[in-house]
């Protein structure tokens, strides 16, 4: 039965804490908070975000250079580092 207290004490802590969570949720982003209430037409347009500007690193005529580097030695990849830092 030792266990069962100590199970419940558990349960009970683990809800306070939840509750806690919950209140700093609240406090912090409001009633709307969360994706639900999230308005996406204020976000930053596809054009501005930071990920599109990278593009061109995941382009096609990247993949040979990609594919040459990667096997290279890697005394010749660590020379190539320091010379391209």
């Amino acid at each position: 039965m030792p266990r069962d207290a100590e199970l419940r004490a558990l349960h009970e802590r683990d809800a306070e804490i939840g509750r806690a969570a919950e209140a700093r949720v609240l406090r912090t982003y409001g009633e709307r908070g969360g994706a639900a209430g999230y308005r996406w037409e204020d976000s930053f347009r596809p054009g501005e975000q930071h990920s599109t500007r990278l593009d061109w690193v995941h382009g096609p005529w990247l993949r040979p250079v990609r594919f040459a580097y990667r096997h290279l030695p890697a005394p010749l990849r660590n020379l190539a580092k320091r010379a391209a830092s």
